[in-house]
């Protein structure tokens, strides 16, 4: 029988490791030095796996329902042990108070930015196609 050369480098993964890497690949390099071909695995992070800090906009604290919503929040009972269990138990609550408002309030900035450019970019059309120049824009 004659030489028969086969790929028979792998890479082995459990359901877990799917479940927090889906976003998966493996490539088999070429052989260098040695027998074996060498693996590169490429992990990526998907946004759900991602974790932010939390993150005080001093907007907030200008806006006029800022202070009630941070009394409101902090007012709420918390059943603890202790006061310092008490007092991280209503950070933590106030932190998710704090972002599901901050998205209703001021929604994402960069959301907002998009809209924007888009906007313009509509309204620089506009002007393309009636033969306006920028100068005619101008001095309207």
């Amino acid at each position: 029988m004659g030489y028969i050369a086969a790929c028979l480098d792998r890479v082995l993964v459990n359901d877990d490791f799917l479940d927090l890497w889906q976003s998966t690949s493996a490539t088999v390099l070429p052989r260098i030095s040695s027998d074996h071909h060498l693996i590169l695995l490429r992990l990526l992070v998907t946004a759900d796996h991602v974790i932010r800090p939390f993150r005080f906009k001093h907007m907030w604290s200008t806006h006029s329902s800022f202070l009630p919503l941070v009394t409101a929040s902090w007012s709420l009972s918390i059943t603890a042990n202790n006061h310092i269990h008490r007092v991280t138990q209503k950070l933590k609550r106030l932190k998710v108070t704090l972002k599901a408002w901050n998205r209703a309030t001021f929604r994402n900035f960069y959301v907002v930015m998009k809209e924007a450019v888009e906007a313009l970019n509509a309204v620089q059309a506009e002007a393309a196609a009636m033969g306006d120049t920028d100068e005619d824009l101008w001095q309207r």
